[in-house]
């Protein structure tokens, strides 16, 4: 007779209800014991066997079918004869249902969309997915102290127009209020702002933007051409070509009004970027004037003002929602319905998925559904929502998620002072170092790979429920070799970690001041030079009613919760064997180092950037 010693470690509580109806089995090379049932008040069980059970392979638990109650499992440590502790993760809840993937369906939100889990509203998913008391507790909190906040602004339905700039409702104060208006700030924000994605070195002019060399000769320096410092590389082009022709919003029953400017920017000797030229709309015309920074000051004002809410439109729902919520829930479901919890890549990936089912469930129920926030009180909302998110979503590719290639594909190698760039490509290092790591203990050559029926599985439901099966995006079908494994696994994770910290963290401190991303403007864009003023610039602002209704988002979205869990520091262990867990620790060690280093070089920042500082950027898509 031999005793296997076992420990069940349950969340914080001990079993309740008849959940102690449980039973407990362990399965080694040579047998199974018997099944030992669970004690209500008893986390620590000896497990007889007549001979030694071998190597131990698994621990089973198992709920009879009238089981009613659920509980949380978070590991089971095992002790053999021999005195060995054998550790089997587990992380979550144990009932009587089936399989995970069959209380994971897919719901199609629109054809052209990826698509995502089918919940009615957060209290139809599964325990597995749902927040954690400690993280619904402290989202309740933050709406009460937020609603708090507001209430101490003053009335908030008052749907009047703002009658003074300093007098525009902000949820924070800070550099931004102060430097809204100057021309390098306008530009930097393009590299190291909420939305750093979109701007691209410009080597031809496009064909509908009507600038000419007279336009910015004065804006250049030494005399320099246009055509010489798109040469030199120095010239840059933001298009928001996605947002042309949509239906703007009524907000509180009043017309907005969207726009698709172009704005040329130059890089000078000082490794400023400024702009230079900016077009409102698409289609060059008498009524469509290219604006020049020598252009009347409120001229100039009012065309940046509405690059800036261009700005908020294509980041909000393209940057943020489509490329880190949007893709982090996919490949969340794909793990779940595709992989067993002994799958390497089920432990690789799980911890960066934490929340993610639940927070995007809210998203849609709360934000972008009819009458939810983005919708109602925004320009974009409303019927041209979801045309952009068409849009969005049929010119997304494979390369946009992979951070080396788009760095290379928006001619931004050699950009000075593009710190998401810098610090982006570092963490991608970092993480691809990881996976790669992980990834070749398990497939030794790239036959094994090709010969995983589970990873295949998983690639191709990505492919087919994220409609992403058209060859111009360039997602691959099926997985060939232990590299391409490591980039997709490597993109994957930066997707739901840095990517999204960087459009998210972000948003609090240049969104937080009104006047610098207007959620919607409520004047037409000038169609002559020579006619905006102060008095016009406040007349399209949105009305105090819309303005705390988007801030209020945006603080809601930004703010850090209480249980954040930063890049690498899941408290979860998933990985039994030495390698992979010495490579974890290895990743957290490269973490801790590269979260010095930006530390030390934002020293000397005006502006620093911390948006990827490793201890800032979240495990997850959780917020």
């Amino acid at each position: 007779m031999v005793i296997y010693r076992v420990v069940v470690h349950q969340e914080g509580f001990f079993l309740s209800g008849d959940a102690h109806r449980t039973s407990i089995q362990l399965v080694g090379s040579k047998g199974a014991s018997d099944c030992v049932p669970l004690a209500e008040r008893s986390v620590k069980y000896e497990v007889s066997c007549p001979a030694s059970l071998g190597a131990l392979l698994l621990v089973r638990l198992e709920a009879p079918p009238t089981t009613t109650s659920v509980w949380f499992c978070s590991k089971v440590t095992v002790t053999t004869p021999e005195g060995r502790v054998l550790l089997f993760p587990c992380y979550r809840f144990v009932r009587c249902s089936t399989a995970l993937s069959k209380i994971t369906p897919w719901s199609c939100y629109d054809d052209s969309l990826p698509e995502s889990m089918k919940a009615e509203d957060v209290t139809s998913l599964p325990a597995e997915v749902r927040f954690s008391v400690v993280k619904a507790t402290d989202m309740i909190l933050t709406v009460s102290e937020l609603d708090r906040r507001v209430k101490a602004k003053g009335p908030t339905s008052a749907k009047h127009l703002w009658e003074l700039l300093q007098d525009c409702w902000k949820i924070i104060s800070g550099l931004v209020e102060r430097l809204w208006k100057d021309d390098w700030f306008f530009g930097q924000q393009f590299l190291n702002g909420a939305n750093p994605t979109l701007i691209r070195r410009c080597s031809e002019l496009p064909s509908n933007m009507a600038v000419t060399e007279e336009m910015v000769r004065s804006s250049l320096e030494g005399g320099a051409s246009l055509q010489q410092e798109m040469e030199r590389g120095n010239i840059f082009l933001v298009d928001y070509r996605r947002l042309d022709g949509l239906t703007p919003n009524m907000v509180n029953k009043k017309q907005n009004y969207i726009t698709a400017p172009l704005v040329l920017l130059h890089l000078n000797s000082k490794h400023f970027l400024l702009p230079i030229a900016i077009q409102l709309k698409q289609a060059p015309g008498e009524d469509n004037p290219v604006f020049v920074p020598q252009d009347l000051e409120f001229d100039w004002l009012t065309a940046k003002t509405f690059v800036r809410a261009a700005d908020f439109a294509e980041h909000e729902l393209h940057a943020h929602f489509l490329r880190t919520h949007m893709m982090s829930e996919l490949f969340a479901m794909a793990t779940l319905r595709n992989f067993p919890m002994a799958h390497p890549l089920y432990k690789l990936l799980i911890p960066h998925f934490r929340f993610t089912l639940e927070i995007d469930t809210l998203a849609r129920n709360l934000l972008i559904s009819d009458g939810g926030t983005l919708s109602t009180y925004t320009a974009v909302g409303g019927p041209g929502m979801l045309e952009f998110l068409r849009r969005a979503s049929a010119a997304l590719t494979y390369h946009d998620l992979c951070l080396p290639d788009d760095i290379t594909r928006r001619g931004l190698e050699s950009i000075p002072n593009y710190y998401y760039r810098d610090d982006g490509l570092q963490l991608w290092n970092i993480i691809h170092r990881y996976v790669e790591g992980v990834a070749s203990y398990y497939y030794h050559d790239d036959s094994d790979v090709i010969r995983d029926s589970e990873l295949q599985s998983w690639i191709n439901e990505i492919i087919v429920f994220g409609h992403l099966i058209d060859e111009k995006k360039g997602f691959p079908k099926s997985f060939t070799s232990v590299s391409e494994l490591t980039y997709f696994v490597t993109m994957v994770i930066f997707t739901a970690s840095a990517q999204h910290a960087a459009v998210n963290n972000a948003q609090l401190d240049y969104f937080g001041w009104m006047p610098n991303a207007p959620v919607g403007l409520q004047l037409p864009p000038p169609s002559t030079k020579g006619l905006c003023s102060e008095s016009s610039l406040l007349a399209s602002f949105p009305d105090v009613n819309a303005t705390v209704h988007g801030l209020a988002t945006v603080y809601l979205l930004s703010k850090r919760p209480t249980d954040y869990v930063p890049l690498g520091s899941s408290a979860e262990q998933h990985f039994t064997e030495n390698f992979p867990v010495e490579m974890a620790a290895r990743f957290r060690s490269d973490l801790k180092r590269l979260s010095y280093e930006i530390q030390v070089r934002n020293i000397g920042l005006m502006l620093p950037y911390v948006y990827l500082q490793p201890h800032n950027v979240e495990d997850s898509v959780a917020r």
